[in-house]
């Protein structure tokens, strides 16, 4: 079974996207709230996380980081970004790479699913790793 980390702190969006995937009774499903607990759960399921999905944004913490944190424990992990900031705003302020996998809040399910597909089916680039250039400010993504 596929699995899935999803990373966000705020709650309603954790619930909601949890929700949604699970729902397809398609995937495994893990949440965190924080790096910490996202860490934890990488720790624990570790190769078997196949997709990061990641706030750009976490704790004042550049997503992008995190992520690359993750990828560097688990290699072969994919990661979708999601923000309510476009695309090109967050690629301009150095929070992400034009080729980042990316989808912008809000989103309706179905555009959720067909990022999550394309991404586990090869058709979206995972992220390189790649070191963050800024901090995220105000609460930013």
């Amino acid at each position: 079974m596929t699995t899935i980390l999803i990373l966000d702190d705020n709650p309603v969006v954790l619930q909601m996207l949890g929700v949604l995937l699970r729902g397809t009774g398609v995937y495994r499903v893990l949440e965190a709230d924080s790096e910490q607990e996202a860490v934890v759960q990488l720790e624990r399921y570790g190769e078997e996380v196949d997709l990061l999905v990641a706030d750009v944004c976490i704790e004042d913490r550049q997503g992008r980081a995190i992520a690359n944190r993750l990828t560097a424990v688990s290699p072969r992990l994919r990661v979708l970004f999601i923000s309510g900031y476009p695309k090109d705003h967050l690629v301009e302020s150095g929070w992400l790479e034009q080729d980042d996998a990316f989808l912008a809040k809000p989103f309706p399910p179905a555009r959720l699913m067909h990022s999550v597909n394309a991404i586990l089916e090869g058709q979206a680039q995972a992220p390189r790793s790649v070191a963050a250039r800024a901090a995220c400010a105000g609460g930013a993504a």
